[in-house]
């Protein structure tokens, strides 16, 4: 199975493993905290509606789905299922059912996030709401935050005190020496955290910085090899960091995403052994079929994040990009961006990925 989704659960978890489904037409997650042994765990069963266990599965007519203590335990049709006489249940006719979606690129930067670790928790649910679970999202890959407000913020939704997503967290990314974007230089983020910002020399540097991400709650590794230093270029990271940082990654078992930019970062990132790239190449001068085809080799998966880039003036070499790298086979996962930009609807990338091909 491949590095990817075996790591993160990326597209092919099976949907009997969670109770968070998306309803179309009717909002349900049944998430509640751990019960004890001398008490039965709450019984919740929808029945009647239509069920996609996966995108490959046969849907399910007048389907029926048991869950048991926040936990999906049967699905099938509803002829064919148990349900249990003490169950609470919720009729779904005309409903559809559909396996909890990922993110795989999201960002808790926004200033709402700050000090989650004391916000009411109405406040941080709501949030949540707008930003992601409302548009069906259970599992989320931050790419980059301030780590100890997410993994605040994801301890208070594991404990139930708030309703949200399963967090993914790569905390603060690493970026080249003298290499912060010019986009976060421009006021987005407050002085004294652009001043946190990690900007390895060294291997050295390199290695102490993924160790100091990990042992802070931080579940991947996020690179700029290719990072925006001004309009018009891109400053590739020194392959020697690059590959350090991956190598100690892997070491301890977390995966590496990479913001690539350029043919230069991508070159940077295939050295590396990076495992997803972040973003597809915003600037595709110099990118070849040959690259692409390298990429596929290499088993990197790419996040398109085509919301991003879907009014370029280069949008449709973007386009084109994501589609040569599918039609080669190329493992393609959804991401929006949404967090550095605060366009929350999804419909966008869905219309823009089936533009792509």
């Amino acid at each position: 199975m491949d590095k990817v989704r075996v790591a993160l659960g990326l597209i092919t978890a099976p949907v009997v493993t969670s109770a968070l489904l998306v309803l179309v037409g009717l909002s349900v997650g049944v998430v509640g905290p751990t019960v004890s042994a001398q008490l039965r765990p709450p019984v919740v069963a929808l029945v009647g509606g239509r069920v996609y266990a996966s995108p490959a599965a046969t849907p399910i007519d007048n389907a029926a789905v048991v869950i048991e203590g926040g936990r999906i335990v049967s699905i099938g049709p509803r002829a064919q299922v148990r349900v249990p006489p003490t169950a609470r249940i919720i009729d779904c006719p005309n409903k559809v059912l559909v396996a909890g979606f990922q993110n795989s690129h999201v960002h808790f930067s926004e200033p709402h996030w700050a000090g989650a670790a004391t916000q009411p928790a109405a406040v941080l649910t709501a949030h949540l709401q707008r930003m992601l679970t409302r548009y069906g999202f259970t599992t989320v890959v931050d790419t980059g935050s301030f780590l100890p407000d997410t993994t605040a913020l994801r301890r208070r939704i594991e404990s139930g005190e708030i309703e949200g997503p399963r967090i993914l967290t790569a905390g603060s990314p690493l970026y080249p020496p003298n290499g912060i974007p010019y986009y976060l230089r421009d006021g987005s983020i407050p002085p004294d955290l652009l001043r946190q910002l990690p900007q390895p020399a060294t291997a050295a540097d390199a290695v102490r910085e993924v160790a100091r991400n990990l042992d802070g709650g931080a579940d991947i590794i996020k690179l700029l090899t290719g990072s925006w230093v001004e309009r018009g270029r891109v400053l590739p990271m020194p392959q020697t960091v690059a590959i350090a940082a991956v190598q100690e990654a892997h070491r301890r078992g977390a995966l590496v995403f990479a913001h690539t930019s350029s043919p230069a970062g991508l070159e940077v990132t295939l050295a590396a052994g990076v495992d997803v790239v972040a973003h597809a190449l915003d600037d595709t001068r110099g990118l070849t079929p040959g690259l692409l085809r390298r990429m596929k080799e290499a088993r990197i998966a790419m996040i398109p994040t085509l919301t991003l880039f879907a009014s370029a003036q280069n949008a449709a070499e973007i386009f084109k990009e994501v589609g040569e790298y599918a039609a080669q086979g190329g493992d393609i996962l959804f991401g929006t961006d949404v967090g550095y930009h605060q366009m929350y609807d999804t419909r966008l990338e869905f219309a823009s990925l089936g533009k792509a091909g």
